[in-house]
């Protein structure tokens, strides 16, 4: 009996390693320094510090005109769903780190914000991966299990925004 269970548990940690040498890992940084450590799976992206909740990863810029309106509405949808929902907005227009810091603080930004120009590997990564062609705001709506549900390029309404939310935390 030892020999089996002892089998069965090398096998599922074989497995279990097998699976996550394969999926490619990125450590990604926000504006307070802090790590977000992210494993490609074969359906989506999990979010490692987020589990349990659902993930908006946009991109955007900082010197865009859609992306710029849109981003009071994503401030109210984290005030009210910071329980349930990651909102992962990566500035791909340029911005370090620093530069992106003080924006997000005179913009008011509470949810989280990533230099596209520090984590260059990453961003390559999204634009292959989900045939992003650069086109901002990038929206990737990914359910609390880490699957991708939705892509969408372009500037989405409050009720759309919404909608993720419920849907994405089934």
């Amino acid at each position: 009996m030892k020999k089996i269970i002892f089998t069965i548990l090398l096998t599922l940690i074989t497995t279990l390693n097998a699976e996550t040498a394969t999926n490619p890992h990125f450590t990604i940084t926000d504006t307070t320094n802090s790590a977000i450590n992210i494993t490609d799976l074969k359906q989506g992206l999990l979010f490692n510090e987020y589990k349990g909740k659902a993930v908006l990863l946009i991109m955007f810029g900082h010197n865009c005109p859609p992306c710029r309106e849109e981003m009071p509405e994503l401030i109210e949808l984290f005030k009210k769903n910071k329980d349930r929902l990651a909102i992962v907005a990566i500035e791909v227009q340029g911005y370090k780190t620093a530069q992106l810091a003080q924006f997000k603080k005179s913009e008011g930004i509470n949810y989280t914000l990533i230099s596209g120009e520090d984590n260059q590997k990453f961003v390559q990564h999204i634009f292959t991966r989900a045939g992003w062609q650069g086109q901002i705001p990038f929206l990737i709506a990914i359910d609390k299990n880490g699957e991708v549900k939705d892509i969408r390029a372009g500037l989405l309404g409050k009720e759309t925004l919404e909608g993720f939310v419920d849907s994405l935390n089934r």
